[in-house]
């Protein structure tokens, strides 16, 4: 799924293209792609561009629109979506597979929106209403220490399934929260209100591997493209996600992938040790868990 520096990417390429062009024809075939309460896209015909913008995980157009017409465009990839962007399309690109939207423009050129297995959205509406129906947490790149110590409090969760959660923080995905994880040297088990100690640090490696990723134009694992068609780079950068039996660079450990939250998840279990067991008031632990075990919560299973 393209995550926070994938869409900041596309956000960045876009923002070339995109303002100051005015629509001439928007068009979804795939009407299951509209997020509920979204007024259809034609309702954009005739809007002007005016800037690009980034909320987690969502591309965000703004319009200046006449009659009182939708002034928000929110598009998210999901799973397998991507954008292009041509000046001119050639018969031969008009063919594309799992072609379901496309924005016309006056000077010819296009945005269409591609989608192999439909998990993404479409939301069209105004400002207010795309604030409603996005319900999203700070950016990491906003939220402060404080913050994301008092979202985690108390929860026994695996600080893993909580930094997925987009209503905590919004714009980390699998691949961002094991390499930050990983940085920090904390064990994806480890529960939130443990994890809420170190904060501070979480911020600063989820900050600084998102950084680099953006650098990079974003990891291309599968089905993430950029705009032209052109992958990303930093998959062949990164130290744990999907090289589960492959040596640690920081300590050589074996790099090892469980399933958290039904998420495959990665990491070292000699430099990210398991958190420890709390005694039972009797004074004995509990049975079969040790400090390199952590406890499993429901959700969990042990991938072969």
């Amino acid at each position: 799924m393209p995550e926070l520096p994938e869409v900041e990417t596309v956000v960045r390429e876009l923002r070339v293209h995109l303002p100051g062009r005015n629509i001439v024809r928007a068009s979804l075939t795939a009407a299951d792609l509209y997020r509920r309460g979204s007024k259809r896209i034609s309702a954009l015909n005739g809007a002007h561009i005016e800037s690009v913008t980034r909320r987690g995980k969502a591309i965000v157009v703004s319009l200046r629109a006449r009659g009182g017409k939708p002034d928000r465009l929110v598009v998210h990839l999901g799973m397998t979506g991507r954008l292009e962007f041509q000046t001119n399309w050639s018969r031969a690109s008009r063919a594309t597979a799992h072609l379901h939207g496309r924005i016309h423009f006056t000077d010819g050129s296009e945005l269409r929106y591609i989608d192999p297995r439909r998990f993404g959205f479409i939301f069209v509406g105004t400002a207010a209403a795309v604030d409603e129906t996005l319900q999203m947490g700070p950016d990491p790149f906003d939220i402060t220490v404080e913050e994301l110590a008092q979202r985690l409090s108390g929860r026994k969760a695996p600080i893993k399934s909580l930094l997925l959660d987009q209503q905590i923080v919004s714009g980390l995905g699998n691949i961002y929260v094991d390499e930050a994880l990983h940085l920090v040297q904390m064990h994806p088990l480890t529960p939130g209100a443990r994890a809420g100690k170190r904060a501070a640090e979480i911020i600063e490696a989820a900050r600084a591997i998102l950084s680099r990723a953006i650098q990079a134009r974003g990891t291309t694992i599968r089905d993430y493209r950029r705009t032209d068609g052109a992958t990303g780079e930093f998959q062949i950068k990164l130290s744990v996600y999907g090289r589960d039996g492959e040596k640690c660079p920081r300590c050589a450990g074996t790099i090892k992938r469980i399933v958290v939250s039904q998420r495959g998840t990665h990491f070292c279990p000699r430099c990210q040790r398991a958190p420890r067991v709390s005694a039972k008031k009797d004074g004995t632990s509990r049975a079969g868990r040790s400090r390199r075990e952590a406890p499993r919560p429901a959700g969990y299973k042990q991938s072969r």
